[in-house]
């Protein structure tokens, strides 16, 4: 008895696994500041734990990956950059509209080819992408902070921690990075090099030295998702890698399915008969053939020769009939409802990782608009606030030798607004008699998605009080109950709860 396989396959490796952090070149810095005293910086480069550049093609192939960073990007800092006071509700001056005037013309002429919204925007994509991201900052010749760009992190190297003491007499713990891009770069052997923002080290852009404050080498921001002491920071979604890769692979063989339509799985099996030369030449082809369209629903002939024992009487040809049985394999092989299932698992695993609802990426086919709403309302609270408020450091820092006193930059967000909660806190409010129409004006502007200005007069700033008839009394005539409206007599514990709750809802 004897048996031929045709086609066999290899047994597949896992494509990415984390590498140790090692040493890809050792180097190090030595130079003397003004009064002599030696500097050594460590410039040794260290290689990342991952292939970035693999880990950024990954998120090209998948539409999961890219939805979430999309959500993250757009949630954010799409909606905007803007500026305000940091503190409301003050009388505007004249200091302060020119600190206005000055950082509004700063955020304009940030990056002259695209908005810095759209760079902010990129190094957010980088981070989620491969869990890292950099941000260049360009300074002008008084050491302002005049543009900013952003950095391919897969051409970028990062070196050892070095600790330096800054211009404040602050230590500061700082690295520095290597960018090398074979077809930007390729007449520079040793790459473009750049220093931590802040650091007052006169790098220069080859790694020499320059004279002390006058190195060419420009800052950069390392934003990195991780611990803040690696070197490199790991995607969020790092966890979920070779479920990514396996939905990929998933969709591989079922488009196989497809563009391979007439090759069915199976086993030839033959009773008293052998095949011919032809035959097995003929299933070879068939075999190697497989795939297209123009190959698809084509006939297969095999004939096969009669084998008798050689021990067999005469007479017995019927007992030893040759034949030949074709039998299925494919009910064997994985369903594509098991395929199915595995994709929603991908994705399952990837909200979590993100920590995304399924609206964010357009599944929400069982959403109600409540749920819709308390979704928005907690991942705004707990997942884009939280980061907001990281690149809004990050942005303010920029600016620090301007010196700003009463402005910041922020970045906008999206308009929230459950017109249920705030109409159960206002309406018993205004029965008791706690709310004055300028408290109304932040919550009103909210809901027009508008801002509103106060209105003018100190009876604005009271609760309006009406008689008997309904009829309103002008609360300059004195005679509006103040201790009610703020809260302190004893009848007054609901008035105080409810003002504070609207106070919430206006902050």
């Amino acid at each position: 008895m004897t048996s031929r396989i045709i086609s066999g396959g290899k047994s597949g490796n896992i494509p990415i696994k984390k590498q140790d952090i090692k040493i890809q070149k050792k180097r190090s810095l030595t130079y003397k500041m003004s009064g002599g005293r030696e500097q050594i910086r460590d410039l040794t480069l260290l290689n990342p734990p991952f292939d970035l550049s693999v880990l950024r093609s990954i998120t090209d192939l998948s539409d999961i990956l890219n939805q979430s960073i999309e959500a993250y990007k757009t949630n954010v800092v799409g909606f905007g950059m803007g500026i305000r006071y940091k503190v409301e509700d003050l009388e505007e001056t004249p200091e302060m509209k020119a600190e206005w005037n000055q950082l509004e013309l700063l955020v304009k002429e940030l990056c002259y080819e695209r908005p810095a919204k759209e760079v902010i925007e990129e190094v957010i994509r980088h981070v989620e992408e491969c869990g890292n991201g950099f941000l260049e900052v360009i300074r002008n010749g008084k050491g302002e902070v005049v543009g900013i760009d952003s950095i391919k992190p897969e051409y970028m190297s990062v070196t050892k921690l070095n600790r330096v003491v800054n211009e404040n007499g602050q230590d500061i713990k700082v690295r520095y990075f290597c960018f090398r891009d074979p077809l930007m770069d390729s007449g520079v052997e040793s790459g473009t090099w750049y220093k931590t923002f802040g650091d007052p080290t006169p790098l220069n852009v080859n790694s020499s030295v320059g004279k002390e404050g006058a190195g060419t080498a420009t800052e950069v921001i390392h934003l990195k998702n991780g611990d803040f002491q690696d070197p490199y920071g790991i995607p969020r979604w790092i966890g979920a890698l070779i479920k990514v890769i396996g939905n990929r692979k998933a969709d591989e063989l079922n488009y196989r399915y497809f563009t391979q339509g007439r090759h069915i799985p199976l086993a030839i099996t033959l009773e008293n008969a052998q095949l011919t030369a032809e035959s097995e030449a003929t299933l070879q082809s068939y075999a190697n053939a497989i795939g297209g369209e123009e190959n698809q629903h084509k006939f297969l002939l095999l004939e096969a020769e009669k084998v008798t024992p050689a021990d067999a009487m005469l007479g017995e040809d019927d007992k030893y009939k040759p034949a030949i049985r074709i039998e299925k394999l494919a009910d064997i092989l994985q369903k594509d409802a098991l395929f199915l299932e595995y994709d929603k698992n991908v994705i399952d695993s990837i909200l979590g990782s993100f920590r995304l609802p399924p609206i964010y990426v357009a599944r929400s086919s069982d959403y109600t608009r409540a749920t819709a709403e308390t979704a928005k309302e907690l991942t705004e609270e707990q997942v884009f606030q939280p980061l907001r408020e990281s690149y809004e450091a990050r942005m303010n820092s920029l600016f620090r030798e301007y010196e700003f006193q009463y402005v910041e930059i922020f970045f906008k967000t999206s308009n929230i607004v459950k017109m249920d909660d705030i109409k159960a806190i206002l309406e018993p409010a205004i029965e008791a008699k706690a709310v004055a129409p300028n408290d109304l004006r932040d919550v009103v502007g909210k809901v027009l998605n508008k801002p509103l200005e106060p209105f003018d007069g100190d009876e604005y700033n009271k609760p309006i009080i009406t008689n008997s008839q309904g009829n309103a009394i002008n609360s300059l005539t004195g005679e509006v109950d103040l201790e009610k409206a703020y809260g302190k007599s004893e009848t007054s514990e609901l008035a105080a709860t409810l003002r504070r709750l609207i106070k919430e809802v206006r902050s």
